[in-house]
């Protein structure tokens, strides 16, 4: 487990202050900017897939003559999900996992906990979330070591919706940031689980509008525009043509050919 290794936090702080020197990002708390982020370094494709267990990946395959990096997002899930997802993801894209390992000659750490933490500390920073965190017990009144389960799910939930994190992640930082002990998780995680109404109830109440949400999308770059240059160019028959619309939802619409004056 990556857990408390403060080498390998620190080499992710530093490829994650690198990368947003790099790319001009100045968001201190990214949440779905995210997606922005992604689909500057990669294509992707957002697909709804009626398949729970499938949140997303990272593939490298050849497209016009070079190699093209994809990432697929389940849009079924919530968007909270999708933003740890392209979190991820992105990590994979980024290759932070070869960065550390090089920069340590460790070859043997696990890549997928490296590219869990990275999105930990790309969506949850550490000052931000412990002063977020800090903010709500005080206004809980809380001074002891022990909570009731309905504070641990306004916490929670209050803590999802500020970052755009999924619970899993939130309840996985109070691990690496010491709130709680590793052998805990599943209690937590459980004890979140079972307060499903109170978390609804907390949404609305609360107008958590980051929380749940899900679009269902179909969509990835230019596809529209790509797939009329292909039916143009009688690439493929309108059975095919048909059939890619049919697959990324989109209905062909003639538009009107009238003409607008604007701006003198």
């Amino acid at each position: 487990m990556i857990g408390r290794n403060e080498q390998v936090v620190a080499l992710i702080h530093e490829f994650i202050a690198y990368k947003k020197e790099k790319n001009g990002i100045i968001n201190e708390v990214i949440r779905d900017d995210v997606f922005d982020i992604l689909k500057e370094e990669c294509v992707v494709l957002y697909y709804a897939l009626d398949d729970s267990r499938v949140e997303g990946c990272h593939m490298i395959k050849p497209m016009q003559g070079k190699m093209e990096q994809f990432v697929f997002i389940n849009t079924t899930k919530a968007v909270q999900e999708q933003t740890w997802t392209a979190a991820h993801e992105l990590g994979h894209v980024w290759q932070v996992d070869h960065y550390v390992k090089e920069k340590l000659n460790q070859y043997d750490l696990d890549s997928e906990q490296l590219v869990n933490r990275f999105a930990a500390e790309l969506l949850l920073p550490q000052n931000i979330f412990e002063m977020e965190l800090k903010a709500k017990l005080k206004e809980f009144g809380y001074v002891g070591t022990v909570m009731s389960a309905e504070m641990m799910v306004r916490l929670v939930t209050y803590l999802m919706n500020y970052f755009c994190t999924p619970y899993k992640a939130v309840i996985r930082r109070f691990i690496e940031l010491d709130y709680i002990r590793e052998n805990a998780e599943q209690h937590f995680l459980n004890g979140f689980e079972k307060e499903m109404d109170l978390y609804k109830r907390l949404i609305i109440e609360n107008q958590y509008t980051r929380l749940e949400m899900a679009n269902k999308a179909y969509s990835m770059r230019s596809v529209e525009k790509d797939i009329n240059i292909l039916e143009k160019n009688e690439v493929y028959s309108k059975k095919k043509i048909a059939r890619l619309r049919e697959l990324f939802h989109l209905e062909h619409t003639e538009v009107g050919k009238e003409s607008y004056n604007f701006g003198g």
